[in-house]
């Protein structure tokens, strides 16, 4: 009766899935997230031995100092969960967007799965910004205000929580109008969510 027990929970681990080993949180091992039209599974790493290797595993960055938690009152700071979160009930129903704004040649080498790419650089194309946001929804009215009672919620991550990149972009969508609450900084950017061990994908 002992070895049927032993059994019964041995194949209960299994069936719970490859990915239980290190979750995401304590109910969460993994989700889809849409990608270019295709699903992608989000998990963690199971190799409890793997260790970051690469270009996000420096901790030596000169002249790169640390971004503050917040960047505005009113502009939300995620975290993984959240961003998860985010990507699941937003980005997948194409009512919010996550940008990457690293340069194009390291959006394509590895990103966030459901991210697209506006490299940092458009910050000084001032048509280049307009079209952005009227691409995320909203409409630049006769008098110059803006109209974003029908713009998506955006997402903003870069290389880490030493890149300046994301808080300077945000700082200028404001200027252009766009709503506080329709804004979140992932501060941790990619160096976090490698850190972590999550899936990435190549474009």
């Amino acid at each position: 009766m002992k070895q049927i027990m032993t059994f019964l929970a041995a194949a209960a681990l299994a069936v719970a899935g490859q990915y239980d080993k290190v979750k995401i949180t304590p109910e969460i091992s993994y989700l889809y997230v849409y990608h270019k039209g295709k699903a992608v599974k989000i998990h963690r790493i199971q190799d409890t031995k793997n260790k970051l290797t690469g270009e996000y595993a420096k901790t030596y960055r000169p002249g790169q100092p640390i971004q503050p938690i917040k960047i505005n009152d009113k502009v939300r700071t995620i975290g993984e969960v959240e961003l998860l979160d985010f990507l699941k009930n937003k980005v997948n129903k194409k009512e919010g967007l996550l940008v990457d704004l690293r340069s194009k040649e390291y959006y394509k080498k590895e990103s966030i799965p459901g991210a697209v790419n506006i490299p940092f650089k458009t910050i000084r194309d001032h048509d280049k910004m307009e079209k952005i946001i009227r691409v995320l929804g909203a409409k630049r009215l006769a008098d110059g205000t803006l109209d974003a009672s029908k713009a998506r919620t955006v997402a903003f991550y870069c290389h880490g929580l030493w890149c300046k990149k994301s808080a300077e972009f945000i700082k200028a969508f404001l200027k252009l109008g766009y709503p506080a609450e329709k804004i979140l900084y992932y501060r941790g950017g990619f160096q976090m969510w490698k850190i972590l061990g999550f899936t990435t994908v190549t474009n």
